[in-house]
């Protein structure tokens, strides 16, 4: 029975921390969002750690340049300008001041030195500096100062290319204007259109300004050939490849597939991350999208990577559109990490209500096991004293059979030789009777003290110190402990025990009434000897 209740128990216990269990995964489940492109994510975060790598390759390709450029004999005019040019150039996507500052030395080498075109050409990176750098009012002057009339077709192309940049940071800064954008977008314009339609038919430049407007008119399925094209055929680290990938993703969000935009979003940020691009759009813009998805703690870490490349980069333009982005990330996700710690209380107390559970578990379960070897053991027990039982059973059935065999043999010879006089006098005697009373006796005691070895120590127990049995033969029963062993095994009426044992009737109550006045408790001392051997079953 109590074994049937722990095995409900543990039924019961077991079905509880399942219910846990369902109940906490179903807290942890979070259905109803954009599915995000996990490989791009997961590469992106690779590209984060190594950035600093990255940035530190880029940092020692542009010492190299300033040695050798200290290394350039000061007559040499040219070839200290071009590679003061080339150092400015290189400084362009990672520090822009760093860059306006190797523009300004090559413009004063050209100038020094009446290089006119190398003049114009160091004007030129130095409008490109300030505009990354966000300086826009010393851009605009500076680019206004170079006379386009007079420009070489190379230098036209790079003159339309920096107005275009410059006019295009300048609209994406007051893009909540609409006078200021509409006026500067118009200069935009311009300057892309001119680059589009000088630049050649298969330079990738002019492919993607093509993509990009075919973008703003929302020709989006003939921007996405050109684009994926430009994807494929270009080096993931160009910035080309990045200006790409951004545009692709544009598409992809019009089209109405956020998956896929986030997947080029991310590919864009990473291109940047290896090209050490600090101006960079994609990654912020992948983050904006994140925490409008609810995705809080890619969103912040983005966000903040994103403004602090900004501003190691010194790119103000990038530095304040981040900024004004930030506080909505960072006030969401301190919201979420609140959340997350209420949350984190339930899931701590369910985890150790759920603990408690298995301790409960392992508790019931040893009992079971405990009180299974107990039970093995009583089994065990119980057939050995089975075997005992059938043994002393067949043993006293042998020894009486060769009784009444050699009694049916002496009985059979005395009536052949006509003693049967003698025959009638062996058996008043008694005799046989008694021999067999004996065997019975040693027998019978024999096999029970085996089965109770400590039933006289327990009888002892409950008689008073001065009536204690003692006992010079501990194999023997005496004639009170014969007629209560037989108490023990169940066998209460007197007459039957008479029978057994060949008393008489009176015999068996005098033993018994004799024992009761030795017993500590007279009334209850049958009851007692019959629970000896009990207490553990």
């Amino acid at each position: 029975m109590k074994n049937s209740y722990s095995i409900k128990s543990l039924y019961t216990l077991s079905l509880i921390s399942v219910c846990v269990a369902v109940v906490i995964s179903s807290c942890g489940h979070n259905s109803g969002k954009a599915h995000l492109p996990g490989r791009e994510l997961t590469q992106l975060n690779k590209a984060i750690k190594a950035s600093d790598l990255y940035m530190r390759e880029k940092d020692e390709s542009i010492e190299r340049m300033k040695k050798q450029y200290d290394s350039i004999p000061r007559q040499d005019c040219m070839s200290r300008w071009e590679k003061a040019s080339e150092i400015a150039s290189a400084y362009l996507p990672v520090r822009a001041d760093s860059s306006l500052h190797y523009a300004e030395i090559a413009y004063d080498i050209s100038k020094r030195n009446q290089m006119p075109e190398e003049m114009i050409k160091s004007s030129i990176a130095r409008v490109n500096a300030l505009s990354t750098a966000g300086i826009f009012a010393r851009a605009v002057n500076e680019f206004d100062s170079i006379r386009s009339a007079q420009l070489s077709p190379s230098l036209k192309l790079a003159y339309w290319s920096a107005g275009r940049k410059l006019y295009g940071y300048m609209r994406a800064y007051v893009e909540g204007d609409v006078q200021f954008f509409s006026e500067y977008s118009a200069k935009y314009y311009q300057y892309d259109d001119s680059l589009f339609k000088y630049l050649p038919a298969t330079d990738h430049y002019r492919e993607f300004y093509q993509a990009e407007k075919l973008v703003g008119n929302s020709r989006y399925a003939e921007a996405k050939k050109i684009l994926e094209r430009l994807c494929d055929n270009l080096p993931e680290e160009s910035n080309l490849y990045a200006m790409a990938a951004f545009q692709l993703g544009v598409v992809y969000k019009n089209e109405g597939k956020p998956t896929e935009y986030a997947s080029y979003m991310a590919r864009a940020a990473i291109s940047d991350i290896k090209g050490c691009v600090k101006d960079g759009l994609a990654l912020p813009t992948l983050a904006e999208w994140l925490y409008h998805e609810g995705e809080l703690n890619l969103a912040f870490n983005y966000i903040n990577f994103a403004l602090e490349d900004a501003m190691s980069g010194n790119v103000r333009m990038r530095t304040v559109s981040i900024a004004a982005l930030l506080p909505f990330i960072d006030e969401a996700y301190r919201e979420k990490i609140n959340a997350s710690r209420d949350e984190l209380m339930i899931y701590f107390l369910l985890v150790t209500f759920l603990l408690l559970i298995t301790i409960g578990l392992v508790v019931v379960l040893m009992r079971v096991v405990r009180r299974g070897r107990e039970y093995s053991k009583k089994l065990a027990r119980t057939a050995e004293l089975q075997e005992t039982y059938i043994g002393h059973f067949i043993g006293l059935s042998s020894i009486y059979a060769n009784r009444l065999d050699s009694l049916n043999k002496l009985v059979t010879r005395k009536l052949a030789s006509g003693q049967v006089e003698e025959l009638q006098q062996l058996i008043k005697s008694g005799k046989f009777a008694q021999q067999d009373d004996d065997e019975f006796y040693k027998i019978f005691d024999n096999a029970f003290l085996e089965i109770y070895p400590d039933f006289i120590d327990r009888i002892n127990r409950l008689l008073r110190p001065d009536e204690q049995i003692v006992i010079k033969n501990t194999k023997e029963l005496t004639p009170e402990l014969r007629i209560y062993a037989f108490v023990r095994l169940g066998v209460e009426e007197s007459t039957r025990i008479a029978q057994i044992l060949n008393y008489s009737v009176s015999t068996v109550y005098a033993y018994r009434n004799r024992m009761r006045h030795r017993a500590i408790d007279r009334e209850h001392f049958d009851f007692q000897v019959q629970s000896i051997g009990k207490e553990s079953e």
